[in-house]
């Protein structure tokens, strides 16, 4: 048990405190952003001796600071090779005072090593956070700093206030195409991450030779369930726009024969017959309970008797840990302030299906996905 020592010995400083209660490796081996140690989750958590709203703020700085070092391409030359200050400084044209204080911070929230007065990434950094990597997030962050969080400032309290933003973020995006590139470049980015994962799950018919992907954007998925599936052809249907990602990666996968694009509003427009599996990826969070219905009746009247649905969203209530339940509560937010949208639970989405000619219903957890992404699949009744 902690005694008053302990506590003294905090207000002192806790590295002190941590090396006496044998919590030294927890502090001195942090890799992940303000992740407060045993003792100071007790002191700030269950004891409320400190004050935990500060590590908002330090996140808040902390993304701030990472952001930064992202658009100025700070942590791919950290990636390369291990620099010393004055070689950072350098290079950027930066005021040596000023690198080092940015690099101590980004140190102190584990995103880079400083050694002997040279800087390197973590391995968290290097997962996650550099061009070099198959699971680079980069891109989804610069979406956030540049798109979600200014819409977020001007309409947050209008969507908390009336149950929704005066527009939705897409048709914000609409009046400048360009943040339809850095949106799509930031879905593609999560979309690596889960990629192999939900190819591996969706279930595919033996005889499927056509793949209808709703609101696909940038098309990866799409993709890689051709490359999986050798006798699969698949046409990613989205606004024109959101599109010009997807034309990008079918080029550069060199798949031109088999996946093609194809502009129109989901709402309105001819969406195909006849085809064998449908994927609605992300798309339901974006509309409530009559409008989802309407949806899957469309998916389910361009698919084949028989064809199989996959709908991938994060879900309520399917998250049980704390930091999974935080990250849904975030997500729901998001789509409260950015669509008047909200998060739906399985059994709504098992029960749309059912309602609009859909069975054999059945969900899979994707973890890779973060808290609460799931995926969903069921079989047109024939």
């Amino acid at each position: 048990m902690v005694g008053p020592e302990e506590y003294a010995a905090f207000d002192r400083g806790t590295a002190e405190a941590t090396e006496r209660i044998a919590l030294k490796p927890i502090l001195t081996h942090k890799t992940m952003p303000t992740n407060p140690n045993l003792l100071e989750r007790l002191l700030l958590f269950r004891l409320n001796r400190g004050s935990g709203p500060m590590l908002d703020l330090f996140g808040a700085a902390s993304f701030e600071a990472l952001t930064l070092a992202l658009d100025m391409e700070l942590l791919e030359a950290l990636d390369r090779e291990e620099l010393a200050l004055d070689e950072i400084a350098a290079r950027f044209a930066a005021d040596e005072n000023g690198i080092r204080i940015l690099l101590d911070f980004l140190a102190a929230q584990g995103y880079v090593v400083e050694r002997a007065g040279r800087y390197r990434n973590t391995a968290m950094t290097t997962k996650w956070l550099t061009a070099s990597s198959e699971t680079n997030l980069a891109p989804w962050l610069s979406f956030w700093n540049e798109l979600v969080l200014p819409f977020w400032e001007r309409h947050l309290e209008r969507a908390v206030l009336n149950g929704k933003p005066p527009m939705t973020i897409y048709e914000w995006f609409d009046e400048e195409p360009t943040r339809w590139e850095t949106a799509q470049d930031g879905f593609r980015a999560v979309a690596a991450v889960v990629v192999d994962d939900i190819t591996e799950r969706v279930e595919v018919p033996d005889d499927a030779s056509t793949l209808l992907d709703i609101g696909g954007g940038h098309g990866l998925y799409a993709i890689e369930l051709c490359r999986a599936h050798p006798d699969l052809s698949a046409t990613v249907f989205d606004n024109s726009d959101a599109l010009e990602a997807a034309r990008r990666e079918i080029t550069a996968a060199e798949v031109e024969d088999r996946v093609t694009t194809s502009a129109g509003d989901y709402w309105t427009d001819d969406l195909g017959s006849g085809y064998d599996i449908a994927l609605v990826f992300n798309v339901i969070h974006a509309h409530d309970d009559s409008e989802n219905r309407r949806l899957l009746g469309r998916v389910g009247e361009a698919l084949r008797p028989g064809g199989r649905i996959a709908i991938l969203d994060q879900l309520e209530g399917s998250a049980q840990m704390p930091v999974g339940k935080s990250f849904l509560r975030f997500e729901a937010l998001t789509y409260l302030s950015t669509l008047g949208a909200k998060t739906h639970p399985y059994e709504d989405v098992a029960e749309w299906l059912r309602s609009t000619g859909f069975e054999n219903v059945t969900r899979f957890t994707i973890r890779l996905g973060g808290p609460g992404s799931t995926l969903v699949q069921a079989t047109r009744a024939r």
